[in-house]
Formats: C-alpha cells, sequence, structure tokens
C-alpha cells in the first residue's frame, strides 16, 4: 500500500501526517507517542502509545486496517480518545 509523509511544526513539535492508502483509514498523524487516526468516515481517535515502534509497525504493515483493528483500537493499554469535529 502506498503512504505518503508529510512532516509540519505544531508549536515547538514535529507533526509527521501520513496518507494511508487503505480501505477504512484516510490519514494519521504521529507526534511524540501521540497517534491521531482519521478513518475514512470522518471519525478520529487519538492513541497515546506506550512505545514508537507500534507506530513503525504499523506504517510498516500490509495490511493497516487489520493492524489498526488487532494491535492499537483493541489494545486496551492505549488510551482512546474519539474527537468531534
Amino acid at each position: 500500500m502506498r503512504t505518503q509523509h508529510n512532516i509540519f511544526k505544531k508549536g515547538n513539535q514535529d507533526m509527521e501526517k501520513i496518507e494511508v492508502n487503505s480501505r477504512n483509514i484516510s490519514h494519521v498523524l504521529y507526534q511524540h507517542f501521540l497517534l491521531t487516526v482519521v478513518l475514512r468516515t470522518g471519525e478520529r481517535f487519538i492513541y497515546r502509545l506506550l512505545e514508537s515502534n507500534t507506530f513503525k509497525e504499523f506504517i510498516d504493515s500490509k495490511d493497516k486496517d487489520k493492524f489498526y483493528r488487532s494491535h492499537i483500537e483493541a489494545n486496551k493499554e492505549f488510551k482512546r480518545i474519539q474527537l468531534f469535529v
């Protein structure tokens, strides 16, 4: 699957926006252990990741939808916050 990386400044820290070519995920934003997942439905979820390698594994996975469901969404150790925009 194709991914496109964009890095932009938000305050003092860099935030990385990655366009994800998957069925359910539009793009993700990553900044210092915070992962924002934007679904194609418009729903947005923020996850506080415990390890930075979770993000790397997500980006490197062949099926990002499956990895998201099984390793991020289902992981109760990650704090999940839904954003309403």
